[in-house]
C-alpha cells in the first residue's frame, strides 16, 4: 500500500474506554485515521454511511441492530467498506457466520497493539471484489422452525410446552435443539439464545 494513503477508521463498541484505548493505538501507525466512533449498532450504522471509511471496526455485542443486520447493510449501502469484528470471545462458529455474512476479518479485544494496526491494514486495500456468496449474508442461519423453537426457548417453556405451543411431539422439539446447538455452536439454551440474539436471528419471524 502507498505510505501517503490514509485509512479511515469507524470504531463502534459500547465500552468507552476500549473506544479510547483503540483509538489511541490505532493511530499511532502510521497513515490511519480515526474518523467516528459509535456505541451502538444504530450509531454503527448512521456512523459508517455517513463517514464511509475505509474500515469499520465493529464489536460484535452492542445495544440495538443486530451485528448480523449492520454487515448486511454496511454491504449494501457502503461496499467499500471493509469490516473488522471486535470480540471478547474466542467463538469459531460465530466468526465463520460472521466471516460468510461478509465480514472480512475477525480479531480478539485480547489482540496486542501490532496485532491489531495489522489486521486494519491487511482489511482496508479494497482490491478486490467481494465474491457473491456474500449476497446470502441476509440468510438465517437458523431454519424459519428452529427459529421458532429457539424463541420459546428464550421465553423460558421446556420441551413439552413447546410441543403443545408448535403442534409437534416432543421427539421433533429435540430433534430440533439438536440442530440448533450444532449450527450455532451453543452449549446450553442459554448459550443458543444468546448467539442468536448475537446474529440477528429473532430480527424477523418470517420463514
Amino acid at each position: 500500500m502507498n505510505s501517503k494513503v490514509v485509512i479511515r477508521v469507524v470504531i463502534a463498541d459500547d465500552h468507552d474506554l476500549f473506544r479510547d484505548g483503540m483509538r489511541a493505538v490505532l493511530t499511532t501507525g502510521a497513515g490511519i485515521e480515526v474518523v467516528g466512533e459509535a456505541s451502538d449498532g444504530a450509531g454503527a450504522l448512521a456512523t459508517t454511511l455517513a463517514e464511509r471509511p475505509d474500515v469499520l471496526m465493529l464489536d460484535v455485542e452492542m445495544p440495538g441492530v443486530p451485528v448480523l443486520s449492520t454487515i448486511t447493510r454496511v454491504l449494501a449501502e457502503a461496499p467499500d467498506t471493509r469490516i473488522v469484528i471486535v470480540t471478547m470471545h474466542r467463538d469459531r462458529v460465530l466468526a465463520s457466520h460472521l466471516l460468510a455474512a461478509g465480514a472480512s476479518a475477525f480479531i480478539s479485544k485480547s489482540a496486542t497493539s501490532s496485532e491489531l494496526i495489522a489486521a486494519v491494514r491487511q482489511t482496508a486495500p479494497a482490491v478486490s471484489a467481494r465474491a457473491e456468496t456474500r449476497r446470502a449474508s441476509s440468510e438465517s442461519v437458523l431454519s424459519h422452525r428452529e427459529r421458532e423453537v429457539l424463541k420459546l426457548i428464550g421465553d423460558g417453556l421446556p420441551n413439552q410446552a413447546i410441543s403443545q405451543q408448535l403442534s409437534i411431539s416432543v421427539g421433533t422439539v429435540k430433534r430440533h435443539n439438536t440442530h440448533i446447538f450444532a449450527k450455532l455452536g451453543a452449549a446450553s439454551r442459554t448459550d443458543a439464545v444468546r448467539r442468536a440474539r448475537t446474529l440477528g436471528e429473532f430480527a424477523d419471524a418470517r420463514p
